[in-house]
């Protein structure tokens, strides 16, 4: 087996597949790979020079480290997002496709059965986010709502390879099994696409060591460690009035 190549990762994913019956499915996995070797055609993507992998209502595409990354984004997604509402002109609701796309990039290896690696991995998971899902769902007037790792973004988006506009692009958390990412949604024609999560910013959650120890003594009943009193974060109501930011309260000396 040769050792681990550096590939960008394009996947795709049909939107509702396993609520159509099976002669759909068969149309719809015909219009998805015929939507997909277009829109790759138009963007200059040679789709016989990458790996397409079959899983079925969606392909994970790896493509060749010689094809510049910059086309899974600008123009592929936009060409794609075209073909596909053309195609929906002409079909009937249950032969529509839609579809969600995930890019990534990293390291992968051959084996015996295939391809394996994290990058393959992190890119399905983006690609079966219920955000994702949902902000598909949400955005009508479009047929593809795209993701993108925060890698990607970091290079291909904000240093300017590719001519989409960086703040069309809305940070989101993944966490799926194993998975906790950061990612950036984008949907073709939306400035904000809808459906995306209210609180959702992408970042970590983040637990300072203050706030851990006052976590600590809260669990155990001990006082904290500066030598104050319970200590009671937020908003309290101390005699009948509101008193707003943190209150320090010592049991030998009133409030602090």
């Amino acid at each position: 087996m040769t050792g681990p190549s550096y590939h960008a990762l394009l996947a795709v994913d049909i939107e509702s597949y396993g609520r159509r019956t099976e002669l759909v499915q068969g149309a719809v996995r015909g219009t998805m790979y015929a939507c997909v070797q277009q829109a790759a055609g138009e963007s200059g993507l040679p789709w016989d020079d990458c790996v397409a992998l079959d899983r079925g209502d969606s392909i994970i595409l790896l493509v060749p480290p010689s094809v510049a990354p910059t086309v899974l984004l600008d123009p592929f997604v936009a060409r794609l997002d075209r073909v596909l509402r053309g195609h929906r002109v002409l079909s009937s609701g249950t032969a529509a496709v839609r579809l969600r796309v995930a890019v990534h990039a990293g390291f992968i290896s051959p084996d015996e059965r295939g391809w394996m690696g994290t990058a393959i991995n992190s890119t399905c998971r983006m690609l079966d986010a219920q955000l994702l899902r949902d902000v598909l769902a949400a955005s009508t007037r479009a047929d593809v709502a795209l993701i993108v790792s925060d890698n990607f973004y970091q290079a291909m988006v904000i240093q300017g390879h590719v001519q989409l506009d960086a703040t069309t692009f809305h940070p989101v958390r993944v966490r799926q099994k194993e998975t906790d990412l950061r990612a950036w949604v984008h949907v073709p024609g939306y400035p904000r696409p809808d459906g995306l999560p209210a609180d959702e910013d992408g970042e970590p959650p983040t637990t300072t060591a203050a706030d851990a120890a006052t976590a600590a003594d809260a669990a155990t009943g001990a006082a904290p460690a500066n030598g104050g009193g319970p200590r009671i974060g937020g908003h309290a109501k101390v005699g009948g009035g509101i008193a707003g930011g943190d209150i320090h309260v010592s049991f030998g000396g009133g409030l602090r």
